[in-house]
């Protein structure tokens, strides 16, 4: 929020800012990037059903489906369960082969 307002031009060398319109490009590019986030979270929310936790819910959990492309990791990642909670470790990723985490 700081940088927000107390917003200053980009500069090329100590005095000597962009120009309007590369700043303007820049700006354009950024927006161009960041916006399908919010729109495509505020689409969703829409279009889901319920109240307004429901809909926050439903459209930030996981589908039941939702897992490798493939389902070979699938059964692998479920048999870690029991050694994730024993040693506090959430990402099964960083688990090797006999069960110690790289560290």
């Amino acid at each position: 929020m700081y940088r927000m307002i107390m917003y200053k031009a980009p500069e090329i060398s100590k005095g000597n800012p962009y120009p309007e319109f590369a700043q303007a490009i820049g700006w354009a590019l950024t927006a161009f990037v960041l916006c399908p986030i919010p729109l495509t979270f505020i689409y969703k929310f829409v279009r889901a059903k319920g109240g307004f936790v429901d809909r926050l819910r439903e459209i930030t959990t996981p589908q039941s489906d939702w897992g490798p492309n493939d389902g070979s990791m699938k059964q692998n990642l479920t048999n870690n369960i029991a050694s994730e909670q024993k040693y506090g470790i959430d990402n099964p990723g960083a688990l090797n082969g006999y069960g110690f985490a790289h560290m």
